[in-house]
């Protein structure tokens, strides 16, 4: 299939910031081992969307949201203000959520996004599902974080509670962007090609 320049051009700024990412891992590590080891593992990470050849839009998204939770980890942006931290667990969680549903959904795990015998509402709950596992790893990970390897992160109850609802919610709004998407191209693709 061929790529439009918007599609090429998403690529490459998704390629852009993997490139950051790798750079940043290697500027990290004369500071940070534990920073650089987290930046490498993000990259490797970052390099499944781009190998599954997930939509260009989605391989961004995710991009974009894993790099700024694990930048804001590194550097400590959680602690500039209180929000900061719902917003992170609302945004990554949900691009997550989307991209799985739709490798997921390429193994047969789960049912594919467009597939016209699911309920409207399949797609929201099922992307919401995965973002809410995807949000519970999260928090065993800082959990992890503090217990385990002993870093002073903000965590309790209520932060956890609040992460996980943000995460929630972050993975409906992904479902229902994802059903919409699924919707609107099966309408292009019933209409015949576009220009």
């Amino acid at each position: 299939m061929m790529m439009t320049p918007r599609s090429r051009a998403l690529r490459i700024t998704a390629d852009a910031v993997r490139l950051m990412v790798l750079a940043s891992a290697v500027a990290v590590g004369v500071t940070s081992l534990e920073g650089a080891l987290l930046l490498a593992l993000l990259f490797l990470a970052l390099l499944v969307p781009r190998a599954a050849r997930l939509p260009a839009l989605l391989d961004l998204l995710v991009c974009a949201g894993l790099t700024w939770a694990t930048w804001s980890q590194v550097w400590h942006w959680y602690r500039v203000v209180g929000w900061y931290d719902t917003v992170v667990h609302f945004v990554t969680p949900g691009t997550v959520a989307a991209a799985l549903h739709l490798l997921l959904s390429r193994f047969r795990l789960l049912p594919s996004p467009d597939d016209v015998r699911l309920r409207r509402a399949a797609v929201p709950l099922t992307t919401t599902a995965v973002g809410a596992t995807v949000a519970c790893l999260w928090e065993m990970c800082e959990w992890l974080i503090v217990d385990v390897i002993g870093e002073p992160i903000r965590v309790g109850y209520q932060d956890t509670v609040a992460d996980l609802a943000a995460g929630m919610g972050g993975s409906l709004t992904a479902g229902l962007l994802l059903a919409w998407w699924a919707a609107r191209d099966g309408r292009a693709g019933a209409a015949g090609p576009g220009p």
